[in-house]
């Protein structure tokens, strides 16, 4: 289940997953290369892009604060904790 600020963020700048919006940063930088975009498409692209990478960011540093670590557990099998830094 999605936490409420992973849900404002998703709602802000429409992306709702990791993936998606790094193809989306791809095609920003691909038509801002591109000489023929007009100077005020070229900022609403700029301003996009700076969702786009707030939003990856946000999404690295979840998953970042959580890293599995495997442990053997009492039958002597591995087990998965998922620690919280």
């Amino acid at each position: 289940m999605a936490n409420k600020k992973e849900t404002a963020a998703q709602t802000e700048c429409g992306f709702t997953s990791f993936e998606e919006s790094v193809k989306q940063l791809k095609t920003i930088v691909s038509r801002l290369e591109d000489d023929t975009v007009a100077l005020d498409d070229a900022v609403d692209l700029f301003s996009l892009g700076i969702d786009a990478l707030a939003f990856c960011k946000e999404k690295l540093t979840q998953t970042n604060a959580k890293i599995t670590e495997l442990k053997t557990g009492k039958n002597g099998k591995l087990v998965e904790e998922i620690l919280d830094i």
